[in-house]
C-alpha cells in the first residue's frame, strides 16, 4: 500500500511537471518580424493567430513526432475529390497540370479570390489536401493546385524535371487560370518546396506579379545551402525518395539521358539537387541554381507575403531562417512568423492535432481580402 502511494505520487509529480513544462516552454506567442506599414499593421490586427498564443498539441509537440504524424495521416487519409484535373501542354512539349476544387459551382463574375496552391518536392495535388479542404470548407473559395512536371499522374512527355519547379511553366499555368477566370484576384500558397517556386516567381515578376497576396510555409531560402543542411536521416530518406519518385517511376523517359545513372547512385537530398541539372535542362550545377534558387531574387518581391517557419524544423533548418532575417525584416508588406515548434509544415495544435498553419493561412487571406475590399482595390496581380 505504501509503495502504491509512492508510485501514484511520482506519477502525479511527473504529470504536473510535464504540464508545467508545456505551459512555460511550449505554448508561445509567435515572433513576428515585419516592415512597419499601414498594410502590415492592419493585417496583423485582423488576423487572430498572429497575435494569439500558438498551443502545439500537448502529446505531439516534438518535431519528429509531428513529422511522423503528418506523414502517417497523409498515407492513411482519403483522397481529396477534386472537381477537375486539367493537363496543360507547355510550349516546349512538356506537360503540367491543374487540379480544381470549386470551379464548377463558382460565380464567374464575383470578386472572391482563387487560392493557387504549390505542392511539396515530391508531392502532387493530394499531399496538400489539408489546406485545400480547409479553404473550401471555411471560405468556399475556388482552389487550384499547380501540378509540376513528372508529379502525380501527370505524364512525362518530355524528359525534363525540376524538383523545385519552373517559373516558365508556372507563368503558362497562371495565364491559363487568368484566361478562365479573369476577374478574380489570385492568392498563392507554397508548401515546403512549393514555397521556393512561389518565391522565385514573385521575385522574378516583381511588381508584375499576378498574385494579390501569398504565403510561404517552411521555405528553405537558399536552396544551394539548405538541402545540405537537412537532418542526415531525413536527407537520406528524401534522397532515396527522389530516386524512386522521379527516376525509377519515369525510367523509360530518362534511361538515355546523360547523368541519369549517376543520379541513381546519390545518397542524400543535397547530392541529388546538386546533380539534378543533368535531367532538368541545364548545362551545369551553377546554371541550375542560377535559374531555380529563390534567394537570388527574393529581395525583389513586391507582393504582400506571409512567411512561416518553425525553429525546430529538421528539414528547412533554423539556420536558413536566421541567415535571411536581414532582408525579411525590411521587405515591404512582408510578415515573417517564427515559432519555436511546428516541425516541417506540420504545425499541429489542439487535442486532435489539427493544422494551426492551415487556419493561419485562411485568416491571413481573409484579412487581405477584406482590406482590399474595404479600399475597393481591384487587384489582379499588379502592385
Amino acid at each position: 500500500m505504501f509503495l502504491d502511494n509512492i508510485y501514484l505520487t511520482l506519477i502525479g509529480v511527473l504529470i504536473i511537471g510535464f504540464f508545467l513544462y508545456y505551459i512555460v516552454d511550449v505554448i508561445e506567442f509567435p515572433v513576428l518580424r515585419f516592415n512597419d506599414s499601414e498594410f502590415s499593421s492592419n493585417i496583423i490586427s485582423d488576423t487572430p493567430r498572429l497575435t494569439n498564443r500558438y498551443k502545439p498539441t500537448f502529446w505531439c509537440f516534438n518535431q519528429h513526432l509531428m513529422l511522423f504524424l503528418l506523414m502517417f495521416r497523409e498515407s492513411r487519409s482519403k483522397l481529396f475529390p477534386y472537381d477537375k484535373i486539367e493537363y496543360l501542354e507547355m510550349k516546349d512539349g512538356g506537360t503540367t497540370g491543374l487540379a480544381w476544387s470549386g470551379l464548377d459551382t463558382a460565380n464567374q463574375k464575383d470578386k472572391t479570390p482563387i487560392v493557387v496552391v504549390f505542392h511539396t518536392i515530391s508531392g502532387d495535388e493530394q499531399d496538400i489536401k489539408s489546406i485545400v479542404s480547409h479553404i473550401r470548407k471555411t471560405y468556399n473559395w475556388i482552389v487550384v493546385v499547380c501540378i509540376r512536371r513528372g508529379h502525380g499522374n501527370i505524364p512525362l512527355t518530355k524528359p525534363i524535371i525540376n524538383t523545385m519547379g519552373s517559373t516558365s511553366d508556372l507563368k503558362e499555368q497562371l495565364n491559363h487560370i487568368r484566361k478562365l477566370l479573369p476577374n478574380k484576384p489570385l492568392f498563392g500558397v507554397g508548401i515546403s518546396a512549393g514555397s521556393g517556386l512561389l518565391a522565385r516567381y514573385l521575385g522574378e515578376a516583381g511588381s508584375k506579379s499576378m498574385f494579390s497576396a501569398a504565403v510561404a510555409v517552411s521555405p528553405a531560402y537558399d536552396i544551394e545551402k539548405a538541402f545540405h543542411r537537412v537532418h542526415p536521416v531525413y536527407s537520406k530518406i528524401m534522397g532515396q525518395r527522389m530516386i524512386g519518385y522521379f527516376l525509377k517511376r519515369h525510367y523509360k523517359s530518362f534511361a538515355n539521358v546523360k547523368g541519369t545513372e549517376e543520379l541513381l547512385k546519390v545518397k542524400s537530398l543535397g547530392e541529388f539537387q546538386d546533380k539534378l541539372h543533368t535531367i532538368s535542362g541545364f548545362k551545369d550545377k551553377e546554371s541550375y541554381y542560377q535559374k531555380s534558387n529563390p534567394i537570388l531574387v527574393a529581395n525583389q518581391i513586391k507582393t504582400p507575403l506571409l512567411v512561416l517557419n518553425a525553429a525546430d524544423d529538421p528539414i528547412c533548418v533554423n539556420q536558413n531562417v536566421l541567415e535571411n532575417l536581414h532582408w525579411l525584416e525590411t521587405l515591404k508588406n512582408t510578415i515573417h512568423v517564427h515559432t519555436k515548434r511546428g516541425s516541417h509544415i506540420a504545425f499541429f495544435e489542439g487535442f486532435f492535432a489539427k493544422s494551426w498553419s492551415d487556419r493561419l493561412i485562411g485568416e491571413y487571406f481573409f484579412s487581405v481580402f477584406n482590406l482590399l475590399s474595404k479600399y475597393k482595390i481591384s487587384q489582379t496581380g499588379n502592385h
